[in-house]
């Protein structure tokens, strides 16, 4: 399966942030690995942990429409 032309959230959006990827897999519990297959838009992450880490860097649930 291809991977979205577009993602909301990347490496790059927490860099901007200023956030660690230490700081985001801390919160939730879930390791630095899980953190970068998320950014990197890999299937086998969990919706739970992408929302999570979504949250932890500021961005909306939902994309503007």
């Amino acid at each position: 399966m291809a991977k979205p032309a577009h993602r909301s959230y990347s490496r790059y959006s927490r860099i901007k942030r200023k956030v660690a990827v230490v700081d985001v897999a801390e919160r939730p519990g879930i390791s630095r690995g899980l953190v970068h297959r998320i950014e990197d838009g890999e299937m086998r992450a969990s919706i739970d942990a992408a929302f999570e880490v979504a949250a932890i860097v500021g961005l909306p649930a939902m994309p503007p429409s």
